[in-house]
């Protein structure tokens, strides 16, 4: 087995799956689950790059530049001014990049969000159940680590008895540390393409049964909850 025909060909299958979860993106149409599969091959993809850059170092240098005079080639310069030009422009978030960027989902959704919001419903049901299970894991575990990757760290939580409470520390109280509670998502809508209201059931063993809406945000491409509310029957 030749390195570099496996090289090659797993920068091709990486590439091909890439492009398909990137396009589903663009023109708004990723899932919680699209997304992830872009992210991880991302991984995979600037791994077996380079290998594929190692085993084709000499080839990519002479392409470079000039043998003889040892300068840069003008093959080279057309795509360094590209990638700066981009990187600039998508950095600060000028106008053209902008509408660039936004121009696939504009062009899918035209003026008027389907589904009852922005996002697709299917992928806000996907983050809002994700979201949701991660949440009642930490909780039903006391581990405030996980806890911490799925509430912000200024969450407003609005207690049963109507106590506003600020923090990730001021857990709802639906549970106790031993208690096993289950978060069953009623219905998610989308207010934005960052904002998500998940409206739901949360059932312990213990603590039995209360009603919840959350506010999930998405920041740093990571989506969170950044609002509690709990009500009990």
């Amino acid at each position: 087995m030749k390195s570099k025909h496996l090289v090659s060909l797993s920068v091709a299958l990486v590439f091909l799956v890439l492009a398909i979860t990137g396009l589903l993106i663009y023109f708004g149409q990723g899932t919680h689950a699209v997304e992830h599969i872009h992210a991880w091959f991302g991984i995979l993809f600037v791994t077996a790059a380079v290998f594929h850059i190692v085993n084709n170092w000499s080839s990519l240098t002479a392409y470079a530049r000039e043998r003889r005079t040892g300068g840069i080639r003008r093959e080279f310069v057309l795509p360094a001014i590209v990638a700066v030009v981009f990187t600039v422009g998508i950095a600060a978030n000028l106008p053209v990049f902008d509408k660039l960027a936004n121009a696939g989902k504009n062009l899918v959704r035209g003026d008027r969000p389907r589904g009852g919001g922005p996002l697709p419903q299917p992928a806000v049901d996907s983050i809002a159940r994700a979201t949701e299970v991660a949440y009642a894991k930490a909780i039903s575990a006391s581990d405030t680590a996980a806890l911490s990757t799925v509430v912000a760290d200024k969450a407003a939580v609005r207690m049963p008895n109507g106590t506003l409470v600020s923090g990730r520390e001021a857990q709802p109280g639906d549970s106790s540390p031993s208690d096993s509670l289950s978060h069953t998502v009623d219905r998610a809508e989308a207010l934005d393409d960052n904002v998500i209201v998940v409206y739901g059931t949360a059932n312990g063993a213990k603590a039995g049964q209360s009603f919840f809406t959350h506010v999930l945000k998405k920041q740093e491409n990571r989506w969170q909850i950044a609002a509690v509310q709990m009500a009990h029957p």
